[in-house]
């Protein structure tokens, strides 16, 4: 199945259009299945618009529409007949005679299922049919049932149906309780298959259709058995919904994220020490397991710290127990999901790039300013990986014979712009300063990434003094990152972008008005966003 995710119901009607202008074109005599709904109005209202300006010609189209209420004459103005010659058939120069729609009125249904059924056949089948998704995933009037009618056929409606379609009656007792459906078997002799989707209420039934296994229970899945299907959908309907993980040394963070990329659900849980690889993956796969119980999960992204080989997907890293593990791979075999994976500070970037303060911008860094220095790097909406190990900003060196540092090298820039190396020089400075309101704060409340702007809102020059030399450390990395790729934009994130405006406004100074400089709107966040939206990009 090929899939169009567009990013509004108006993107999704003009691509659907123009595929079926497309099969117009390049077979003028085709036969269309059509299909009647709100979700295909916009796809109509395009095909109209194309004829009226001369683009696609209907004259010799044959069209077939999928279902009809039963009982129901096609002069009352719910009827899908009436509907049909509203929306398109009226408004274009397609032969009336051509256009077919099951008899809502038929004295003898089943004889009128084996006459519509006869019709399709006679004329070679459809050639592109147009299909939208019922909330229960019903398609035409294919209803959830473990023995699926296969041909034209009379259904019951079920209730979910029934309520759905109250909104376009005066009465709900209005609603017909039946109808006569093109079968499963039916729409699957089509040659090409066009499904649309639209909205967050198709996100669930969408995301168990791209699960790509069949289950009569959701009959859109048994599109999946056809060699020829697109789905167009736009972003709240596309993929349900996807979980982003966040691996931490501390604790693993789990966002269920929907289709306009916003959280809907968050949870937690410690990572165990002195566990192994297996045992941590394990705890992580259970805790999937459980939030796929309550939200329709369709794919899972795993933002990792550590070495990741994206060939093999396995990953090491120094305060995990992780040393090649198959991360992707056990973590597939346990959830029977498709899982993605990079590192956490790319993933961390991508969130901010799609929905955070670098949403507006296509080329964005973001420097992590934590025990280390981490860094993501996005170059047209999309993680930067070089041969693997790009953004590792943080070991880019500063200095030719400085400090040593924990990767073997010397010089490292996380050795004096990380959370750490502030922590370091304000240790450093309230010894050698006792008196000073820096010292004071360290003694009340420790040495930590807040001290120094708390000692500086009280009006401390030893603490502002300190902030100085440490800016001029992180101004000297962010100007090198801004010679190479000259980016649109730089984010702040990590534990030190809390101090939000006390942090960004001297740094802005240092480096003058062509860097632009923003803090992190998502915090936390991020990593899970990004992470969740692996699968997307």
């Amino acid at each position: 199945m090929r899939v169009i995710v567009c990013n509004d119901y108006e993107e999704m009607s003009l691509r659907a259009a123009k595929l079926v202008a497309s099969q117009i074109i390049l077979k003028p005599n085709c036969v269309l299945g059509l299909a009647k709904g709100s979700t295909p109005i916009g796809l109509y209202d395009n095909l109209v618009k194309m004829y009226e300006e001369g683009e696609i010609d209907f004259s010799d189209v044959t069209s077939f529409n999928l279902d009809e209420y039963y009982p129901l004459s096609p002069d009352n103005d719910q009827s899908y007949r009436y509907f049909m010659n509203k929306h398109l058939f009226d408004r274009v120069n397609i032969d009336i005679k051509r256009t077919h729609v099951p008899n809502g009125l038929a004295e003898d249904t089943d004889a009128e299922c084996l006459r519509y059924e006869g019709m399709i056949n006679a004329v070679g089948g459809v050639d592109l049919q147009i299909l939208g998704i019922g909330q229960n995933g019903h398609i035409g009037f294919n209803e959830p049932d473990a023995n699926l009618n296969t041909i034209t056929h009379l259904t019951d409606l079920t209730k979910s149906t029934i309520d759905a379609n109250s909104r376009f009656f005066e009465k709900r007792e209005d609603v017909p309780t039946k109808a006569i459906t093109m079968g499963m078997a039916s729409i699957l002799k089509s040659k090409k298959i066009v499904l649309l989707a639209s909205g967050r209420s198709k996100a669930a039934v969408v995301a168990e259709l791209l699960k790509e296994s069949i289950n009569t229970n959701v009959p859109a899945t048994l599109l999946n058995v056809h060699n020829d299907v697109v789905l167009i959908c736009d972003k709240e309907a596309y993929a349900g919904m996807s979980l982003g993980i966040d691996i931490g040394g501390t604790s693993v963070k789990f966002g269920v994220v929907d289709g306009l990329n916003e959280i809907v659900y968050k949870d937690s849980i410690p990572t165990e020490k002195n566990c192994s690889d297996a045992e941590i993956i394990d705890s992580i796969a259970d805790k999937c397991a459980e939030i796929a119980t309550k939200f329709p999960i369709s794919s899972v992204g795993v933002g990792t710290p550590g070495l990741i080989n994206y060939e093999t997907k396995t990953v090491s890293a120094s305060n995990l127990p992780f040393k090649n593990t198959p991360l992707v791979k056990m973590l597939e075999k346990k959830l029977r999901l498709p899982v993605f994976i990079n590192n956490d500070a790319n993933c961390a970037a991508l969130g901010e790039a799609t929905s955070g303060v670098g949403k507006d911008v296509k080329n964005m860094v973001m420097v992590t300013l934590g025990t280390g220095i981490g860094g993501g790097i996005i170059i047209d909406k999309k993680i930067y990986l070089g041969r693997g190990e790009a953004g590792e900003i943080g070991h880019m060196c500063i200095e030719a014979d400085g400090k040593k540092c924990a990767c073997g090298a010397v010089g490292c820039w996380e050795r004096y712009a990380s959370a750490t190396a502030l922590i370091e020089m304000t240790k450093e400075a309230a010894e050698k300063e006792p008196d000073s309101l820096l010292a004071k704060v360290v003694a009340k409340n420790g040495a930590d990434g807040k001290a120094v702007f708390e000692a500086i809102e009280k009006g401390c020059g030893v603490g502002k003094a300190v902030l100085d030399k440490y800016l001029n450390y992180l101004a000297v990395g962010i100007k090198n990152i801004v010679n190479v790729f000259s980016p649109e934009l730089i984010v702040i994130s990590g534990g030190l972008s809390e101090a939000g405006e006390a942090l960004a406004a001297p740094l802005k100074e240092k480096l003058g008005s062509n860097v632009d400089i923003q803090i992190s709107a998502l915090g936390n966040d991020a990593g899970i966003i990004g992470a969740a939206l692996l699968c997307r990009v």
